[in-house]
């Protein structure tokens, strides 16, 4: 079968992973596919009574390190969760909306707007003036550099807003903007629409896909215009991806996951199946192995990258926007028992205790006596029946022998009769 609609994990899937999703109604969820009791179960990290109309989450990133998640919504602020204290730590106001891409360097937080703004804001020194970049009027995505946690790169919708990388550190400097391709052979303009960007394990090499069917590869250090180039006269509308080593993954708006190496860019070398709506982001793991995407037709499901076998699959219960994987430090097994354990003494503490305060309850002697000495509505019934049952066997008994005595009377009386009248 291409795709199923049913929750699955493959058995080969052992890896102890945690996926992070945010959706379209704003909440948050973890999962955890190497839970063995519940692989398939979904904890809300955001509490869903706080949830607005505007709370759609549409970034989601890591920080420093794995240890806490930017999210940014589609209103004026971003959300630090921390994933020790399971809690967010920190609200950062903002001064546009919405989020369309986060990154932190050092003490900073950069955030990207659809309105092409790029925001620089500190995290620590609240004397320190904000930064505000201008990219254009329509951005799409912003990606911060692996290596080079500075830079940040933007792309969007049009000419004035194809691929641009920024320097925050030096107050938004841009270091590169990308340049088109030659017209055509009507010597029209070729459409841009950068939907996401990408670093390709280095600072000078990028991929961008599109909304019009083609993914580029940029090298900063030779040219202006990409060096190479994927297009297709197919309706193929790429909207998210995600680069390691060599490979890009793309997602597109048609539920078709491809994969690309960027030493031969004339086809894809993967198709990952099993979708049946959009593809609105995609994530990889540290090792580069497992492939997590989030989908619009609400299911969240990981892949093996070079077997392009799915191994997870899960219903999220609203539309995915974002998705993040991450290697687990914890086993999600042992906790869980650990977990069950202590809600078991914790019941067994809450019965000793409720057993203590009857105990501890004084005792009341006229009102026991009272209840003591008060006749029971269910025994006074059932004497009642035992002495009703038994007055009726007796008139029974008697009605019995009237009955033989006056039969007996009769045939003696009958028998004095016949005799009377044979004389």
């Amino acid at each position: 079968m291409k795709w199923s609609t049913a929750n699955l994990k493959n058995p080969n899937y052992t890896e102890n992973h945690e996926l992070y999703v945010g959706t379209s109604t704003g909440t948050f969820k973890r999962f955890v596919p190497a839970f063995e009791q519940k692989p398939f179960g979904q904890r809300n990290l955001y509490d869903i009574n706080q949830l607005e109309r505007n709370d759609r989450v549409t970034a989601l990133s890591f920080g420093l390190d794995t240890s806490e998640i930017f999210i940014g919504r589609a209103k004026e602020n971003v959300h630090i969760h921390s994933l020790r204290s399971d809690k967010v730590e920190r609200i950062i106001n903002l001064n546009y909306a919405p989020v369309v891409g986060l990154a932190r360097f050092n003490d900073y937080l950069v955030a990207g707007f659809s309105n092409g703004q790029v925001q620089r804001v500190p995290l620590e020194d609240k004397s320190e003036t904000e930064c505000i970049v201008n990219s254009g009027d329509d951005m799409a995505h912003l990606r911060q550099c692996p290596s080079d946690r500075n830079l940040v790169a933007t792309g969007g919708k049009g000419r004035q807003n194809n691929l641009k990388i920024f320097d925050m550190a030096a107050d938004g400097k841009q270091v590169f903007t990308s340049k088109n391709l030659p017209n055509d052979y009507l010597q029209l303009e070729v459409p841009v629409w950068d939907s996401d960007v990408g670093f390709i394990d280095s600072p000078h090499t990028l991929a961008t896909c599109s909304r019009y069917g083609y993914v580029r590869v940029y090298d900063t250090r030779k040219q202006r215009r990409p060096v190479q180039c994927y297009a297709t006269e197919d309706q193929m509308s790429f909207s998210t991806l995600v680069t390691h080593g060599n490979y890009i993954y793309t997602g597109t708006t048609m539920g078709v996951m491809k994969a690309f190496d960027i030493r031969r860019m004339q086809s894809f070398v993967h198709t990952y199946k099993g979708f049946t709506g959009a593809i609105s982001d995609v994530s990889l793991d540290s090792t580069g192995k497992y492939l997590a995407s989030a989908s619009l037709d609400r299911y969240v499901r990981v892949h093996h990258v070079d077997s392009t076998v799915l191994l997870y699959q899960c219903y999220v219960k609203s539309k995915a926007t974002r998705v993040l994987i991450r290697e687990s430090a914890e086993n999600p097994n042992s906790t869980a028992a650990e977990a069950a354990e202590d809600d078991v003494n914790e019941m067994e503490s809450t019965k000793k205790l409720h057993i203590k305060k009857k105990d501890t309850i004084p005792e009341d002697k006229e009102y026991e006596d009272i209840f003591e000495n008060m006749q029971t509505i269910c025994e006074n019934d059932e004497e009642d029946d035992v002495s009703d049952s038994e007055d009726v066997e007796n008139t029974t008994k008697e009605n019995d022998k009237l009955a033989k005595v006056g039969a007996k009377r009769k045939a003696e009386k009958g028998l004095a009769e016949n005799k009377k009248k044979k004389e």
